[in-house]
């Protein structure tokens, strides 16, 4: 019974916090695909830059492994396989949101202007990003990677949400100062 309470509220609190990251206003400022392509190419994002995330998480193969009953051993060891696939992604995409927080903190310190306001909505959207990665991680641990597939699907939004961010800073800089701050970065990021 303490079972069900507990993935019963915490199924409403993931509910709710994808509800209300929906409902968030882009940041104000330019998300083109320019800006934050300069990003990805200054910041190496290896969560997004992960090909397939959703076959990653897509159960067919499970289930069509599972039927056969002769294949029943190969699908557990799949299925535990995918288990450990999917919560290795997950971390990769905490570390992506990491990365793209210290170079926002990079682009502020190198003169790119910013608001309070700002600064508050990027740092709730970093904690709430990464607290609802960690509970979808600890639900993928205990029910597997398929019971999560379509929330799980959302996770690499979150990172492009940080992505966009991050942009909206850079595109605050002048271009010419772009090339100088990518080897600043490539420096600092060593």
């Amino acid at each position: 019974m303490i079972e069900l309470l507990l993935y019963t509220t915490v199924g409403m609190g993931l509910c709710a916090g994808f509800i209300a990251l929906g409902f968030q206003r882009r940041p104000n400022g330019a998300s083109n695909a320019p800006i934050v392509s300069a990003v990805g190419q200054m910041v190496r994002l290896e969560g997004l830059a992960f090909p397939n995330a959703a076959r990653l998480l897509d159960d067919s193969e499970y289930q069509l492994l599972g039927s056969n009953p002769y294949l029943q051993e190969v699908a557990k060891r799949f299925r535990r396989e995918r288990q450990e696939l999917a919560v290795a992604w997950i971390s990769t995409l905490q570390g992506d949101l990491k990365m793209l927080l210290r170079f926002h903190r990079f682009l502020i310190r190198r003169g790119a202007p910013a608001q309070f306001q700002e600064e508050l909505n990027i740092l709730q959207t970093y904690v709430i990003s990464i607290v609802m990665l960690s509970v979808m991680k600890m639900l993928i641990r205990s029910g597997g990677s398929f019971a999560l597939a379509r929330s799980a699907r959302r996770a690499g939004r979150m990172v492009d949400r940080m992505s966009v961010v991050a942009a909206n800073a850079l595109n605050r800089i002048p271009q010419a100062g772009w090339p100088e701050l990518e080897r600043s970065w490539a420096n600092n990021a060593a």
